[in-house]
């Protein structure tokens, strides 16, 4: 009973110098150094609309700079000669339907008559392949009537609602062939930012998704960004990782050629770390911290920075890493 009551008292005074010690103990930080790429906006996606028939350009809807409504056609080809078969196709069609109606008529009676003994039925094969025949000259007038209405919707050159035109090639009068380039379009409604990244960078802009912000000095504002594409292959030429970056929203006038300034907080390639001034300690023009077993550790002081929580001290030597615990200097 005695041993267990010095043990509690032990435990109970050994307490608050456990709590002491761990109040003293600090853990070092990667010394960054902060990195800035510039980028300029461009479009999210371009297309170069180009004419899917030969013929003669009757109007322009849109010019440089204009967006693209819903519905509204860039451009349209003349449609004179479509609209001449289209109407002969109606002809037909209305001769043929008026064909169909008296054939309906013709078997109609053919077979009353056939009741009575009156007719044959050679006479009601001859009704019933003609109405059959006029039925499918019908159906194949319909087709073609189709067909000419797919040609003449071809006729006139559809860009995305929403998009702007970037350059247009043709003006009213103009002849174009077919497959010629017509108009160029783009999507501006979000911008795409390029990069060209070190493996250390794309790690840093990697771990920051969600949180990333980039600034565009021109317009003095920050936005969010997201990664959108990370190229997979090799750039020989500047051995760095290209990727893009996708502005959504937060720019006024959206359009390329933005200056956009993303940066990156990178650990030294030093391996320096940071920690608070309180852990260092200078002998002779020397500078030392102190692992929690006592054992002491010579660093090279790089500088001063400020830390959260007051003065830190930039240190670095082969026998410290980031994630080293230290003990503060309390003299």
């Amino acid at each position: 009973m005695k041993s267990s009551i010095l043990s509690v008292l032990f435990l109970f005074w050994l307490s608050p110098l456990a709590a002491s010690a761990a109040d003293n103990l600090i853990t070092a930080k990667p010394a960054m150094q902060r990195e800035v790429q510039s980028g300029f906006t461009r479009a999210r996606t371009r297309l170069v609309l180009s004419a899917e028939a030969a013929g003669r350009v009757s109007l322009v809807n849109a010019d440089v700079g204009d967006v693209m409504g819903e519905g509204k056609a860039f451009a349209c080809l003349d449609q004179t000669f479509i609209d001449l078969e289209l109407q002969a196709n109606r002809a037909e069609q209305d001769a043929l339907v008026v064909d169909r109606t008296y054939f309906r008529k013709e078997v109609a009676r053919i077979r009353q008559l056939l009741k009575k003994n009156s007719s044959s039925e050679s006479q009601l094969d001859t009704a019933q392949r003609n109405l059959d025949k006029t039925q499918i000259q019908l159906q194949s007038l319909q087709i073609a009537a189709n067909t000419l209405k797919e040609r003449k919707s071809r006729h006139c050159i559809q860009a995305p609602a929403g998009w702007q035109v970037i350059r247009r090639h043709v003006e009213p009068g103009q002849w174009v062939n077919t497959g010629e380039p017509v108009v160029e379009v783009g999507d501006y409604r979000s911008l795409l930012v390029p990069f060209a990244l070190s493996m250390g960078e794309y790690q840093t802009l990697h771990d920051m998704e969600g949180l990333l912000k980039v600034s565009l000095p021109e317009q003095q504002v920050e936005v969010s960004a997201r990664l959108l594409r990370v190229s997979p292959a090799f750039d020989d030429a500047s051995r760095k990782i290209q990727v893009e970056l996708e502005i959504a929203q937060g720019i006024k006038s959206p359009r390329g050629g933005l200056r956009v300034e993303l940066g990156l907080d990178i650990p030294l390639r030093t391996g320096a770390i940071l920690v608070p001034e309180k852990a260092l300690d200078q002998r002779y023009e020397q500078y030392w911290l102190k692992r929690p077993d006592g054992e002491a550790v010579r660093v090279v002081y790089l500088g001063r920075t400020n830390g959260p929580d007051g003065d830190w001290v930039s240190v670095v030597s082969p026998a410290v890493k980031p994630g080293d615990q230290f003990l503060l200097n309390n003299e």
